[in-house]
């Protein structure tokens, strides 16, 4: 499951890639982006080309985006579907990134403010929580058997959807006020102490 659950793909390694897409939810990020460019026409915008990379308004710093970055007029920004689109801008504090993101009001997408000032828009109604729910009914596995760690807000979703939804240690407070159970840092091997739980 990848961009924030509107992608889910299948190991094949008979595939140049190694994988197939399974399930893909793409939306229109023209009426997003537009508004966004009008109250923050600073900010760094991409948008994802599934299994490329991403198309960009300019460069993003270094190892924050996985793929090739391709700078493309503002225009090339709107013209096809996407997966994911996603917003930054790394001069701006972040509380004050995520308050200017409520005002904005986005509608008719999926939103999560990241751990810095980052936004990632997803099509409408689509989570991690959304997709794992597919992914449990495609594989007959009970709901009162799932679990899901994360430590960002774009996680909140899918620590609801568990039966066991655990924060790390490290993750913003908003999330941990949702998960069910608080496991150690990230840095101090947390989810080991949760895989071992699922062991005993």
């Amino acid at each position: 499951m990848c961009s924030n659950g509107a992608v889910t793909l299948r190991l094949d390694p008979r595939r140049k890639r190694g994988y197939r897409v399974i399930d893909k939810v793409t939306f229109d990020p023209k009426p997003a982006l537009t508004l966004l460019r009008e109250e923050l026409p600073d900010a760094l915008v991409a948008v994802e080309v599934l299994g490329r990379g991403f198309l960009v308004s300019s460069p993003f710093p270094e190892g924050e985006l996985g793929g090739r970055q391709k700078v493309v007029p503002w225009e090339r920004l709107l013209e096809r579907k996407a997966t994911r689109v996603t917003l930054r801008m790394p001069d701006a504090e972040p509380e004050a990134f995520m308050a200017h993101i409520e005002r904005i009001g986005l509608h008719e997408v999926s939103y999560a403010v990241g751990w810095t000032a980052w936004l990632d828009i997803n099509p409408e109604g689509v989570s991690k929580g959304s997709a794992l729910e597919l992914m449990r009914r495609r594989l007959g596995v009970e709901p009162g058997d799932t679990v899901a760690v994360g430590d960002q807000r774009n996680d909140i979703e899918m620590l609801q959807w568990a039966a066991r939804g655990v924060a790390m240690g490290n993750a913003p407070d908003e999330v941990k006020a949702v998960a069910n159970e608080v496991t150690g840092h990230v840095q101090d091997a947390g989810l080991a102490d949760v895989l071992e739980s699922l062991s005993g």
